[in-house]
């Protein structure tokens, strides 16, 4: 068995973990008496990620200098959108009466869990693809910083909204543009 196979059964473990919070929420988060719509669109927009985040890593297949740190790193990355999926998805979600109030509970823990999960992909394309900080392929990134402080400082449901669709654009237009192809991240 090659390196990076054994090394994608790990972080593939971590994906799918992530993955089947978020789906297994769906249903309770759907649910036309508690549902909340920024919540919602949140789900999809890391279901999305967590699809393109796994394309994108057939780049690391070319690593040859595979070393506990680097391991540790691309770890971390399904980590995070495990944690994110925690939060947008508790243990036991049919429990939740209105997912609304929900939201605005845990809206910090989770635009704090977006901010180190931005902080992170700029360390990671630092010490994974060499790639210098705040390089101009990390523009999706970066402009991701932007909802962030309002996220945090607002209680509107229109900013929300609004914070909530533009992610679902940035991803989807990440999806469908550089992200489209299988080990995107090497060809940033």
């Amino acid at each position: 068995m090659e390196l990076f196979n054994f090394i994608s059964i790990a972080f593939s473990f971590v994906y799918t973990a992530a993955a089947l919070r978020l789906i297994g929420g769906l249903s309770s988060a759907t649910n036309k008496e508690s549902r909340y719509i920024v919540h919602l669109l949140f789900i999809v927009i890391q279901l999305i990620s967590i699809i393109t985040s796994f394309w994108g890593a057939w780049a690391f297949r070319d690593l040859e200098d595979w070393k506990l740190y680097k391991f540790l790193i691309v770890l971390i990355d399904g980590a995070l959108y495990y944690f994110i999926a925690t939060v947008l998805v508790p243990e036991n979600p049919n429990e939740i009466k209105s997912w609304k109030d929900y939201y605005f509970k845990n809206k910090h823990k989770l635009y704090y869990a977006i901010l180190a999960f931005l902080v992170y992909i700029q360390i990671n394309a630092y010490v994974l693809t060499d790639q210098e900080l705040f390089h101009p392929a990390q523009f999706f990134h970066l402009i991701g910083l932007i909802p962030i402080y309002f996220g945090l400082k607002s209680k509107n449901y229109k900013v929300h909204v609004a914070i909530a669709i533009y992610y679902l654009i940035l991803v989807l237009t990440m999806m469908l543009t550089v992200a489209s192809e299988p080990g995107w991240i090497d060809q940033l």
